[in-house]
């Protein structure tokens, strides 16, 4: 029979794993390679949303913008219609974490998005943090975009914004959310401040360019960890991000590019390595994830 002190460490390191977990910023892929044009389905819903129940990102072939609240995650399409997706939806690109409120702040009534950045960054504990940021509120104006379904070859994300088609609002209710992340993570995610909308009553959302906050609540949440899967598809490997082939050191001390890694254990594009607290799990393949 095990001991009562041994069933209580138990119990606590499971805890902590948990509060742990939920203080993780979870991300597939990288912003350049969105940037670049990688839209192929990296990873399904279904296996991000373990993750996290609050977060943005996009859809396969660049599908509109993909908001994640309260667990549920919906599609601003580029026609203007809000969805709610099923979880073999694939998504390129998504940052996911738990939100757990650390800080709550009261904005100044009718202040511009100009205005709201220097704001609300003057409140950060550190600028060296990744901030989960959700601000429910009343919206004097509002701005936001979508963009249209892409068909292969994929063209860069500037190139595709020109098609963007852009959604003006007055007088709405709603959630802002997303992240507030610091320079050095230029490249993999978005310095500064990445905002999508969704509105209360689930009919209008997008990308944010621009608004007006009459009135409502910010909510901080503090995130200590980053977790990235870095996708082993032949479009992200081959894509022309910056560095051109970083290394990533695996348990037990080896090194070397990623194809390197991979080749060295007779693994095939299509598998993701995660380096966020330096092991490396093959991604899911049939359903089933299992380590190197």
């Amino acid at each position: 029979m095990p001991r009562p002190w041994l069933l209580l460490a138990l119990i606590v390191a499971s805890s902590v794993q948990a509060d742990h977990d939920r203080e993780t910023l979870y991300q597939v892929s990288t912003i350049d390679a969105l940037l670049t044009g990688v839209y192929q389905p990296l990873a399904k819903l279904r296996e991000v949303l373990p993750h996290g129940d609050f977060g943005l990102g996009t859809f396969a072939a660049l599908d509109g913008e993909l908001i994640l609240l309260d667990g549920q995650v919906y599609q601003a399409a580029a026609d203007g219609q809000v969805r709610r997706m099923p979880p073999d939806t694939g998504t390129p690109f998504m940052a996911v974490t738990f939100f757990d409120a650390d800080q709550i702040l009261d904005p100044p009534p009718d202040q511009t998005y100009a205005a709201f950045k220097p704001w609300l960054e003057s409140k950060l504990p550190s600028r060296n943090l990744i901030y989960a940021v959700r601000v429910d509120g009343t919206f004097q104006h509002l701005t936001v975009r979508s963009v249209p379904r892409q068909a292969p070859p994929y063209r860069p994300l500037a190139e595709v914004s020109k098609q963007q088609t852009l959604f003006e609002h007055a007088a709405i209710q709603g959630t802002l959310l997303g992240f507030w992340c610091p320079t050095f993570l230029q490249g993999v995610n978005v310095p500064g401040f990445h905002l999508h909308f969704l509105s209360a009553d689930r009919q209008h959302a997008g990308h944010v360019l621009d608004f007006r906050l009459a009135s409502g609540r910010v909510q901080l949440d503090r995130t200590e960890a980053w977790e990235v899967q870095l996708p082993l598809d032949p479009a992200f490997l081959n894509a022309p991000l910056q560095g051109g082939g970083p290394e990533y050191r695996l348990a037990g001390g080896r090194a070397g590019t990623i194809r390197a890694i991979m080749a060295s254990m007779g693994r095939d594009p299509g598998e993701m390595i995660r380096i966020g607290r330096c092991r490396c799990f093959q991604a899911w393949r049939n359903g089933a994830k299992k380590a190197f």
